[in-house]
């Protein structure tokens, strides 16, 4: 199983790479085998001038080419139904594709296009107006070639060789893409643990399939569907303050149980923001805390009472703040507030720690979440715990930390 901090780096790695395509000049779109946007470059938005809502992932392929048909962006036609239709069907294929058109604005475009080993398809869209203006002077003007055509004729080769340089590199980003897509949906689909997204509409845009729970509604595949039609009433009354906090930018936690089977669910609410730190959804994360918890025990009791830990290579003394290595080496000393969050792992191993648990637990002083991450770190590099790949303190994105391991209290 990939760990919690593997799968932040595969993550990271998509970030970069969707930074990057935000920068290049051609317009990008990716699609799913189900017709929806996984994801579009501020190219395309701007390109096209779609409205918001049909460049968040999870918008549909239809509304996008009904909403593009009826404003015009293809010429006059008579029935935009069957034109949307036609388009539809030709999407569904999943062929590799280029064309060449003249948009209703005068300018001119090339439309490549590539299925994706996963399912889906990438777009890619380029301005060829110069070129096609180019080729245009050379045909009515072949006769008479001038010294300044000359000149627009090696400038219209530069400029094809600069376009197949790009589309290279973009060939090399599909494939970039296609890997990181699968690195990454293997690390969410074998985390134990329910991962999914929602849009502003608290739709489901994103699953790995590990929802537990059989969807109220029925449905197989919840992406497109509403957290209160796959939930139900029942439980999305339960969840549905802290996922509004979320919505309004502040991150919550809630616990609840199931009342078909009584199994104890906890879920992390994590608002999802752009460049601009707007909300554009909320990222889930539940986990099944049943066996972890059966009785249901509040987070900040401690049931150890203990003044030595032993655990992996140290010994921990909280009467002298300090950690001891096993066999050979000096001890290192703590600060009262490392040995109040190490002695809070120790109390609670293998169990997810939230940011609110934390900051709630008797003796830690914590006043941002920041400070909190600050500290972690510091108790990371006294145990020798690389923060790259932890093997002690895993951090939970949008949740918490678990420490992971067994401790033997000592009295």
């Amino acid at each position: 199983m990939q760990t919690a901090d593997a799968f932040h780096r595969t993550r990271d790695t998509a970030v970069v790479l969707k930074s990057g395509l935000n920068l290049i000049q051609q317009a990008l779109s990716i699609y799913s085998n189900d017709l929806r946007l996984v994801f579009a470059n501020q190219r395309f938005r701007a390109m096209f001038d779609l409205p918001p809502h049909l460049s968040q992932p999870g918008a549909s392929f239809v509304d996008t080419i009904q909403y593009l048909a009826e404003t015009g962006e293809y010429g006059a036609m008579d029935d935009v139904p069957k034109f949307v239709d036609k388009r539809v069907q030709q999407a569904l294929t999943f062929e590799q594709h280029y064309v060449e058109r003249q948009r209703s604005n005068g300018r001119w475009i090339s439309v490549e296009g590539g299925p994706l080993r996963q399912g889906g398809w990438v777009a890619v869209y380029t301005d060829i107006t110069d070129i096609k203006r180019q080729e245009e002077m050379l045909r009515t003007r072949s006769d008479e070639l001038s010294d300044k055509l000359l000149d627009r004729s090696e400038d219209l080769a530069r400029a094809n060789r600069a376009l197949e340089a790009t589309i290279s590199r973009l060939h090399e980003t599909q494939q970039h893409l296609e890997a990181t897509e699968a690195r990454v949906r293997l690390a969410a689909e074998t985390t134990p643990a329910h991962i999914a997204r929602l849009d502003r509409q608290e739709r489901y845009t994103y699953t790995n399939q590990r929802l537990p729970l059989a969807a109220s509604n029925g449905a197989e595949n919840i992406v497109g569907h509403s957290a209160y039609d796959v939930l139900g009433p029942a439980i999305y009354q339960q969840i549905a303050p802290a996922l509004q906090s979320a919505m309004a930018g502040k991150a919550k936690v809630v616990e609840f149980t199931l009342p078909d089977d009584g199994r104890h669910i906890r879920s992390a609410f994590t608002p999802d923001t752009n460049a601009t730190n707007a909300v554009t959804g909320v990222y889930v994360l539940s986990m099944d805390i049943t066996d972890a918890d059966p009785d249901q025990q509040p987070i900040t009791q401690t049931t150890q009472t203990g003044q030595t830990a032993c655990f992996g290579a140290w010994v921990a003394n909280f009467s002298t703040f300090e950690l001891h290595p096993i066999g050979d080496g000096q001890p290192i000393a703590l600060t009262l507030a490392e040995a109040a969050l190490l002695r809070l792992f120790l109390t609670m191993p293998n169990r997810l720690l939230t940011r609110e648990d934390i900051f709630n637990a008797p003796g830690i002083q914590l006043e941002t979440v920041r400070a909190l991450d600050v500290r972690v770190s510091r108790l990371r590099q006294k145990l020798g715990d690389n923060a790259k790949s932890p093997t002690l303190i895993r951090t939970m994105y949008g949740a918490g930390y678990i420490f992971v391991g067994e401790v033997d209290w000592q009295s």
